[in-house]
């Protein structure tokens, strides 16, 4: 039975790297798609039949395409942050930190949402007096543009304007402008934090410090930003149940139907289009109904094919959810902020950490198994053990966090989150280093080095604060050491 039937168009489907990669995420994704790794091979000439495999393929590509800017725009409009102005984070971060997935325990975040579409903006940093931080810039499509802070630019007083796709006017004197490739741009910047009292008696004042300024208010005493929130003629349930916290970010988006997803997608694409490199695999999700300012409907496809459109998605999020670590592999050149056209790893990495940092800012490290590969349980209890002169290799500091089976904080009695190079660790008379990772204390002897775990299903990740550069260039001179199950 038809599909689709296209007319007055010419060209070739292109397969596009999200379905190209071997391995047990693309299989599963494709089970549903006729078991294929490409679109390749269909031509679609001036009318052409597209069959319930074809669309199905253009779908999942279209979906896990979308999926960065679907989730940075509905965290957005979630948070409830109004344009260009700056909410910071003046609480030590625990387990009702729900802002990002996978929030970090080490930093104090200080976002911003900028709509760059009507105005520039002029972003000031203040002098952190050598406190590690970070500015980076994101745009919709969550690569990283620009990274400010103590690694690239310094800790002393700096000023950046910061331009949209379509900007056109006159920089003023002295200020040094940021081209951000996308309308939507998300500062989600981090500042290091040690203890609660450390937030409240220095980190939160040099929060305070860090402005943004519309261009058009540039030197104006006593200037205001307008509180303007921008929204997309899309109506979705799910945005209202994550508003009123019923549902986190990634449990809302999860529960989007599959023609809501889609036209949220189309209009994103209008104030965020896809990059240069996109525009193949952009004109391909035209076929569907997918497009800047087009319109997806189920109708458009016979019974059979809205049914299986439908569930697409789920079957995308059970493929990313059976996902190990070490059998995903990215494309040749892609690394974390910087994802070109891969699109798969641009989409996992939104799901399962949205807002990453660039790995020569920070390399994260995920554990979710065991030395013994079974997944990690709070009904047991691990070791992680460093030997001497081998703790992660970092400039700045390093850190184990704690997330429970949502990736978020999880709630413990010592109200410990993460634990790091800035605890009071116990280390062993031989100089190695033992973290306890269980859900009971280990006793009180052992107690400064543990890392509570929930009861049930958990996983940790490993942050390193600016990598050594011996580190980044090969990373077989430091290997992260398993967690092994105790008796």
């Amino acid at each position: 039975m038809a599909a689709l039937k296209l007319n007055c168009m010419k060209r070739y489907f292109k397969a596009i790297s999200v379905l190209a990669f071997g391995g047990l995420l693309v299989s599963n994704v494709n089970t549903f798609a006729g078991n294929s790794t490409g679109i390749g091979g269909v031509a679609v000439n001036d009318s052409v039949t597209l069959n319930k495999a074809a669309v199905l393929k253009l779908a999942a590509s279209a979906y896990i395409y979308g999926l960065p800017a679907v989730f940075t725009d509905f965290t957005r409009q979630a948070s409830g942050a109004p344009n260009n102005i700056y909410a910071h984070g003046h609480k030590f971060p625990d387990h009702t930190s729900r802002l990002v997935v996978a929030p970090n325990n080490d930093t104090n975040y200080s976002s911003a949402f900028l709509d760059l579409g009507d105005d520039a903006v002029v972003l000031t940093l203040p002098d952190t007096h050598g406190r590690y931080y970070v500015v980076p810039l994101m745009d919709a499509w969550t690569n990283v543009f620009a990274t400010f802070g103590k690694r690239t630019t310094g800790t002393r007083p700096q000023t950046y304007v910061i331009t949209g796709p379509h900007w056109k006017g006159t920089l003023p004197d002295g200020l040094k402008q940021v081209k951000a490739p996308t309308d939507l741009v998300w500062i989600i910047g981090r500042i290091q934090v040690n203890s609660p009292d450390d937030q409240a008696n220095f980190v939160s004042k040099i929060q305070d410090q860090f402005k943004i300024t519309l261009l058009s208010n540039w030197g104006k005493a006593e200037a205001v930003t307008p509180k303007k929130i921008t929204t997309y003629n899309v109506e979705l349930p799910q945005l209202k149940a994550a508003q009123t916290h019923q549902l986190n970010v990634v449990q809302a988006i999860k529960q989007l139907a599959v023609e809501d997803y889609f036209n949220y997608l189309n209009a994103l694409l209008v104030k965020n289009p896809g990059l240069a490199a996109d525009s193949v695999t952009l004109k391909s999700f035209a076929a569907i109904g997918i497009g800047a300012g087009k319109k997806f409907s189920l109708d458009d496809f016979d019974a059979e094919t809205q049914a299986a459109l439908k569930a697409v998605p789920a079957k995308i999020y059970d493929a990313f959810d059976a996902q190990k670590r070490n059998d995903f592999k990215p494309a040749n050149g892609t690394k974390l902020g910087d994802y070109k056209t891969d699109y798969l790893t641009r989409a996992v990495v939104a799901y399962k950490g949205l807002g990453a940092l660039t790995p020569e800012e920070a390399t994260y490290i995920a554990y979710a198994e065991d030395a013994d590969k079974a997944p990690l349980a709070g009904n047991n209890k691990y070791i992680i053990h460093f030997e001497p002169n081998k703790l992660p290799p970092a400039k700045a500091f390093w850190s184990l966090t704690m997330y429970d089976k949502d990736r978020y904080l999880t709630d413990n009695p010592i109200k410990r989150y993460a634990i790091g190079d800035r605890n009071p660790l116990k280390f062993n008379a031989d100089g190695s280093l033992d973290i306890y990772v269980q859900h009971e204390s280990p006793g009180a002897a052992k107690e400064a080095n543990w890392l509570p775990a929930p009861a049930d299903v958990f996983n940790v990740i490993l942050r390193i604060y600016i990598p050594t550069d011996t580190y980044l260039a090969d990373k077989t001179t430091w290997v992260n050491p398993p967690l092994k199950k105790q008796p």
